[in-house]
């Protein structure tokens, strides 16, 4: 007991040490936490709202060069510098498709920076589209009380490892009449049918990043294969080794000849040919590490008065974004943090931690939130990223298909066309 004292004694001994080392950590996170939430603040965005002609002939293939446009706001890596002294982060854009009583919308939020690339990125496949500014249709509903009105909201993350890719648009070509099926039909059908109280939120975060996940991707490659790299020695193991076999040798070295240990060559265990599930497994990560990608969240809220509250929507929603997930390969889940259910905030003060759990993530929605370098417990909400390539955005966010249309779709009843050459036109 006594020398369980003296050593519980003895670590406070240091406390000149502890102290301003824990102190000088804190001063860095608070820091850093106020520079990046001034820097988000000072971004200038603008909202963009997305009118498509009512006949979409374009394919999701359109909207994935779209995305890849985008992906060329990426600065190749944050400064350190930049990081602390300004607060800088990665700029990201919020795809939104909205569904009130009145129709379907697609909005585009965006530093205003940015503003020129995102519509030229559109327009050059859809070049009869119309991008229009619009004011921020969250503004209306602060103007409405939420006493009588509920909501049901969750961010979905990956279930598995990022390097494992989604069901894209690819997977639902009907091959044999050679048309494309929308994976988001579901979810504009339900959003055509909303009554007037009504609102379905769909909120896909993206923001480029770099290469470093591939890494990982790779890595799984190797062991589906059965390639397993053995470690190589480092300067100093063998330095080591030489040093042992000196000392070794040493006492004999007079009479005989010092016999030194031979490096022992690591050879690579022979390729064991993949089953056909390691086949698909290694096509599928293959083509998501062939394209560009982004760290993404893709938000959900639901809104209905509290007395017509119906889960019939929700199921409708979470059923469609079920479609795109594969038991071999990735599928996208609630994020727990964020899931608006009892079950998922705990028994104690279940009702208040629920409120607070929907407030925060209503907020959350409104600001376009991504989650911050440091995460501040009880204060801000967890928030996770999951890395989607171009495809998987371009599937999770595009024009409905003409041929899956609802009829209250915004829409452009005609399309534009260039003006005769022999107009006719007043000389003056």
């Amino acid at each position: 007991m006594s020398e369980l004292f003296n050593s519980v004694l003895q670590a406070f001994s240091y406390w000149w040490l502890v102290v301003p080392l824990a102190a000088l950590i804190l001063a860095r996170d608070w820091w850093l936490i106020h520079i990046t939430e001034r820097f988000i603040e000072e971004i200038k965005w603008v909202l963009l709202e997305i009118t498509i002609p009512k006949e979409n002939v374009k394919s999701v293939k359109a909207m994935e060069q779209v995305i890849a446009a985008l992906h060329g706001t990426y600065s190749f890596g944050i400064k350190r510098i930049d990081r602390y002294r300004k607060g800088k982060v990665e700029d990201w854009m919020s795809l939104e498709m909205v569904g009130f009583s009145e129709g379907v919308h697609l909005f585009i939020r965006t530093p205003q920076i940015h503003r020129h690339l995102v519509e030229s990125a559109f327009l050059s496949e859809y070049p009869d589209a119309e991008i229009l500014e619009a004011d921020d249709y969250i503004e209306r509903l602060r103007e409405k009380s939420f006493s009588d009105r509920d909501i049901f909201g969750t961010d979905f993350v990956l279930v598995k490892p990022d390097h494992f890719p989604l069901r894209t648009y690819e997977y639902f070509e009907d091959q044999t009449e050679e048309r494309m099926l929308d994976p988001l039909a579901t979810i504009t059908e339900v959003m055509s049918t909303l009554k007037n109280n009504e609102a379905i939120w769909l909120q896909l975060l993206i923001r480029p990043t770099g290469d470093t996940w591939r890494t990982k991707a790779q890595e799984e490659i190797d062991d589906i294969v059965g390639v397993k790299k053995g470690k190589e020695p480092s300067v100093l193991g063998n330095v080591a080794r030489d040093a042992g076999d000196i000392l070794k040798n040493l006492p004999s070295a007079m009479a005989t000849p010092p016999i030194f240990d031979e490096a022992v060559e690591v050879k690579p265990a022979p390729l064991r040919p993949p089953s056909p599930a390691g086949q698909e497994k290694i096509k599928a990560i293959y083509n998501k590490m062939s394209k560009q990608a982004f760290e993404c969240v893709l938000r959900f809220i639901y809104i209905d008065d509290k007395d017509e509250f119906t889960a019939e929507n929700v199921t409708a929603v979470m059923g469609a974004l079920r479609q795109l997930g594969d038991k071999n390969l990735n599928q996208l889940a609630p994020h727990r943090p964020t899931l608006t259910i009892p079950r998922a905030v705990g028994l104690l003060w279940r009702k208040k931690r629920l409120a607070k759990r929907k407030r925060m993530l209503m907020i959350n929605y409104i600001h376009r939130s991504m989650p911050k370098p440091i995460h501040v417990p009880f204060v801000d909400m967890k928030l996770k990223t999951s890395i989607l390539n171009t495809e998987e955005v371009a599937t999770l966010f595009h024009p409905p298909l003409s041929l899956v249309k609802s009829q209250r779709t915004s829409t452009i009843q005609s399309r534009k066309s260039q003006a005769p050459m022999d107009l006719p036109t007043k000389e003056r």
